[in-house]
Order: structure tokens, then sequence, then C-alpha cells
């Protein structure tokens, strides 16, 4: 009744049905069309999903085939790290083991990036003081003008190895003898990016050969000296002795007092010798002892020149003192004494002078000779030609005074 009341009184009940029959099929008709949709749409969504994923899990994997292959790479590359890094430790240990060698890098430009204590050992300055500064500062001046530096490196580059021997400077501005290597430094790829160095001093071999030539040239001037010496005292003693027994007394006497004065020689290697002991040995060699014969003077070393020379000298006089004068009989004596003069003055060099006296006292009255003989005349005359020195011979009563004075040459 309700319902009735409330219906529009011209809508009949038939019609109001159909309307709703007809609303009912739309709903139904709206609802399959949904869930035919649905239908449609899910599988289709679907199916693009799990290509995302494909692809996300093929990008995965290469990302991890990727990550896997870093992981070998770094691998890798921390053991040659670690080789490197070993390598580099031998090496730097090999370099500053290697103390009698100087050895250091520069750059293309020439300037020093790396200094070992070998070469801080040789030439003075430290690693912080080489390292930066141009490698000219060991070359000497005559050197650096010739850019010996930059002809060494084109060397190096174009045969792969520059070596040299030649003189180089140390800090204190000194010189060394060197025996010197370079060559090139090349990178992984062959370029060149700087040089290694390497010097080992070689100044004592170097001033030994200097010796060794000096000595043979010496040796040469020696033998030739010694030989002219031996013919000059066998010419005069044949020519002013009284039988062949007399010279042959005078030359073997003469021999033995050279010979002796050149073992003297020999065993301070020419150097020089001590006066004391040639004045010792020309007397012993003559038989004088510590009462009959006394030296004494300056403790000087003279050169071999006027160690010959005086060794001849004093034989001489020896033979005449034996012969004639204070050392024929059992009670005269000998006196030698030496000391050194200075010749010259503030306005003039000053130069050093040996004055020796030789002096006789307690022989038979002196009586000057009539005539020179050899000995005296080799005295005179060798010294002033030999040693441009000056002789005076005294024959005064109470024995022979001889005087010598010579140029000094220390041995």
């Amino acid at each position: 009744m309700i319902l009735h009341d409330l219906s529009p009184p011209a809508q009949q009940p038939s019609e109001r049905e159909a309307e709703l029959e007809a609303e009912i099929g739309r709903l139904r008709r709206s609802l399959d069309e949904a869930v035919r949709r649905t239908t449609v749409d899910v599988p289709a969504a679907s199916a693009g999903y799990e290509h995302e994923v494909a692809d996300l899990r093929s990008a995965l994997a290469l990302k991890q085939a990727r990550s896997a292959e870093l992981q070998q790479a770094n691998a890798k590359l921390t053991a040659n790290c670690a080789t490197l890094a070993a390598s580099e430790a031998r090496y730097r240990l090999a370099v500053e083991s290697a103390s009698d060698y100087a050895i250091f890098t520069t750059d293309l430009t020439g300037r020093i990036t790396g200094w070992n204590s070998g070469a801080q050992n040789l030439m003075g300055w430290s690693e912080e003081e080489a390292v930066g500064a141009p490698a000219n500062l060991i070359f000497t001046p005559e050197d650096d003008r010739t850019a010996i530096a930059e002809t060494e490196m084109r060397l190096a580059v174009t045969e792969g190895r520059g070596e040299d021997d030649r003189w180089h400077l140390k800090k204190d501005g000194s010189r060394f003898w060197a025996n010197g290597l370079m060559m090139p430094l090349r990178d992984d790829e062959g370029g060149l990016v700087g040089f290694l160095k390497i010097l080992r001093d070689r100044t004592e071999a170097k001033q030994a050969a200097e010796r060794q030539v000096l000595l043979v040239h010496e040796l040469n001037h020696r033998v030739k000296n010694t030989l002219a010496t031996v013919q000059a005292f066998t010419s005069q003693s044949l020519r002013t002795a009284g039988s062949l027994a007399e010279a042959r007394e005078a030359i073997t006497a003469r021999l033995i007092a050279l010979a002796q004065a050149h073992d003297v020689l020999t065993a301070e290697d020419w150097q020089g010798a001590d006066l004391a002991q040639i004045v010792a040995d020309a007397l012993r060699l003559h038989g004088g002892d510590g009462e009959r014969c006394r030296w004494q003077g300056n403790a000087i070393r003279v050169s071999s020149r006027i160690a010959l020379a005086l060794a001849m000298v004093l034989h001489e006089l020896a033979t005449n003192a034996i012969k004639y004068g204070a050392l024929s009989n059992a009670t005269g004596t000998v006196s030698v004494t030496w000391k050194i003069t200075e010749q010259g003055d503030r306005s003039v060099e000053t130069r050093l002078r040996l004055a020796l006296r030789w002096e006789e006292r307690g022989g038979p009255p002196v009586t000057p000779p009539t005539r020179r003989g050899f000995g005296t005349r080799m005295i005179e005359r060798g010294l002033a030609s030999e040693l441009q020195g000056e002789v005076r011979m005294s024959y005064e009563p109470a024995g022979v005074v001889c005087l010598l004075d010579i140029p000094l040459e220390m041995g």
C-alpha cells in the first residue's frame, strides 16, 4: 500500500518491472564487460612484468660478471704492486749498498731526481741538496763550458750508453778522477723519461798511472846520469891512477859508494832520503866510527838528486882523508855538521839552502896540493853544475875544511 501510495499514479506496476529488468540487464552487461577486460589485461600486464624482470636479471648477471672481472684485475694489480714494491725495495737496497759507487738519476732537462749515499760520500752533497739541482754541478768549469753533460746524454740516447773518464768536482771544490757511465731510463712503452749516472772514484789509479809514467822518465834520466857518473870516474881513475890495481881499487870504491846511495834511495822509493843517513853511511863505508867520525845537524830529508851528489862528494872527501888526511893515522877525527840557511830578504823570495861543513882535525900537517885530483874536481865542478851549489876547500894546517852551500830540495 505504501508503495502504491508512493508511486506516481499514472505508472503501472508492469512498466516499473520492465524498467528494473532493463537496468539489471545493463548492470549485468557492464559487469560482464569489466570481467572480460580484467581477464584479458592481467595476463598482458603480467607478461610485460616478466620481460622487465628478465631484463633486470640479465643486467644483474652482466654486472656480476663484470664485478668478478674487476675483482680479478684488482687482485692482479695488487699482486703486481706488491712485486713492484719488492723490486723497488731491492733496487733501493742495491743502490744504497753500493757505497763505492756514486749513483744518481736525472730528468730529461738534466736536473737530479735521485741521489744515493755513495754519491754523498764521494762528492759531499746530501740528497736534499742534490735533488732538484742541475747535474752539471759535478762537472769542472772547462767541461761545463763545452756542455759535456748534454753530450753525454745525447750519446746515451743514440748509443745506449755513454762512458768516459774525466775530472769531476766535489762540494768543497776539490777534484777527483772518475770513471763514469750514463744510461737512458725508459718507461714500459719505451719512452725516454730520464738518465742514470754511475761514477766510481779512480783518483788513486789515475795518480798511480801518472807516477808510473813519471818513474819511467825518472828512471831513464837516472840511468843516464848514473852511467855518465860511472863513465866519468872510471875514465878519470884510469887516467890518474899509477897502476891498473890502483885504478881498479878507486873504481870499485866509487861504485860501492854509488850503489850504497842507490840502496838508501830505493828503500825510500826514490822520494828522497834522510841526510843524516847519507852522511853516516858514507863515513861508515870508510871505517868511520862514533869516536873518530861525528856528524850532527838538522833532521831533514833531501831530494834523491842531492842525496846522490852528496854521497859521491862525501866518498871523495873520506877517501882523501884516508889517504892523506885525518883518517890516515890513528888519532885524527872528522866532523860533519849541517844547517839550513835562508837566502833573500822580505823584498825578494826567500829560498832555503843547505850549508854543510866537513872538518878534519888531528891528522898529518896539511900541505895544499900542487894539483887538483879527480876527486877534488868532481867535488867542485860536480856540485856547481849538478846542484848549482858552491864549494870552498880550505887546506888549513890543522886539517882540511870543506864548505858546501847548495839550494835545498826537500825529499
